[in-house]
């Protein structure tokens, strides 16, 4: 009898838990899902058939197993030396330089606008473990916090996703 307890009771936890993967924000627009957890001050959304990953403690997703284009968001507040948003780049590009050597702007980092706050969109190219990557970045000053997105590709597949993550970024709100 306690097995069968126990295998109901596994059941419905599994249940549980693929019940409260599925999209029950009634904010989210058709065909997507947030992934934005409690606690954060802003709603992100993907498309319903993209993977969420919490393995980084970063909010994440990504496309397939097979195909593990990716997207995440992280803010954190300043420490009052950062000033802009090119000051924040000034001070990051060097690490990002160390992690690819062969960096590359694929053109001049551009004006953007992140659900009405004013952003900079960085976009570059650079190899990591032989694999040649495309990744754009864009950052955004709010409140004293830095927001980074940042949609990180294999060159090749950079394109073929580039239409999810613009209406991924269309859909982004800050709290």
């Amino acid at each position: 009898m306690k097995k069968i307890i126990a295998l109901i009771c596994a059941a419905l936890v599994s249940v549980s838990a693929l019940a409260g993967c599925g999209n029950t924000d009634s904010d989210a627009p058709m065909g997507f899902k947030e992934i934005s957890e409690e606690g954060v001050t802003y709603d992100l959304y993907v498309p319903d058939e993209w993977v969420t990953d919490i393995s980084t403690g970063v909010t994440a997703a990504y496309y397939s197993g097979i195909d593990p284009t990716n997207i995440s968001m992280m803010a954190f507040e300043l420490d009052g030396s950062v000033s802009s948003i090119a000051d924040y780049w000034t001070s990051y590009e060097p690490s990002l330089k160390a992690m690819f050597p062969d960096l590359a702007y694929v053109y001049e980092p551009e004006e953007f606008t992140l659900d009405g706050v004013t952003a900079v969109q960085y976009v570059y190219t650079g190899t990591f473990t032989d694999t040649p990557y495309k990744i754009m970045q864009v950052v955004a000053f709010k409140d004293a916090t830095v927001y980074i997105f940042t949609y990180t590709a294999e060159a090749d597949k950079y394109d073929t996703h580039f239409e999810d993550v613009l209406a991924i970024l269309a859909n982004f709100k800050f709290h």
